[in-house]
């Protein structure tokens, strides 16, 4: 079975922010970063929604999650930048091969009240795997700060030591330390990399 996985998703308050343009810029410029790191193909609509077809389904929640670092990273003084995304995964038919993971993750966004980041799927075993952690994370992003978000952003990214990072960052290593840690760092990664072997089961069955 063929698994494809697409994210769809909006600017969280883009019209309450000081300056909407540039909350649009840091939009394009953090999809352009996080080309580097996933493989995937995008398209802006409506000023600021997104969507995003992956190359490989199993680095769906990876890549959410990156996006949303990469944006609050890029927050202005007394603001916040970040998004709402839903992750759709579903069923590849030849024919149409985002076809079901398209319209679960375009019908998942419009469910979404007043969550951040929500999965969704037919298939039970995921979701049940996936639905309450994800909601976990969910809450761990949106306290993340700016400071925070672009630590973990470049600890995930960069897969250097914490003395590595630190030097990066031009910062003591305790500091990196503690910004790692209210970050949530050790569980966000474990997460991050339960998700993916979760994901590439379905290819798999």
């Amino acid at each position: 079975m063929t698994i494809a996985a697409v994210l769809t998703g909006d600017l969280i308050d883009s019209q309450g922010v000081e300056d909407t343009q540039d909350y649009i810029k840091q939009l394009r410029e953090a999809l352009q970063q996080l080309q580097a790191v996933c493989s995937f193909q995008y398209e802006l609509y409506r000023g600021d929604g997104f969507q995003l077809t992956l190359e490989s389904a199993a680095d769906a929640v990876r890549c959410a999650v990156l996006l949303r670092a990469a944006l609050i990273a890029a927050s202005p003084e007394h603001e916040r930048y970040d998004a709402r995304i839903a992750i759709g995964i579903g069923q590849a038919p030849a024919d149409n091969r985002y076809g079901e993971a398209f319209v679960l993750s375009g019908r998942g966004l419009d469910s979404m009240k007043k969550d951040s980041l929500g999965l969704f799927t037919h298939n039970a075993a995921l979701f049940d795997r996936l639905e309450l952690p994800t909601a976990f994370a969910a809450r761990v992003i949106e306290q993340w700060t700016r400071v925070e978000a672009q630590t973990w952003w470049l600890h995930t990214t960069l897969q250097v030591s914490q003395k590595a990072l630190a030097e990066h960052l031009d910062k003591s290593q305790v500091t990196v330390h503690k910004a790692l840690q209210r970050a949530e760092a050790p569980l966000m990664d474990r997460y991050l990399a339960r998700s993916s072997e979760w994901i590439q089961e379905l290819s798999h069955d």
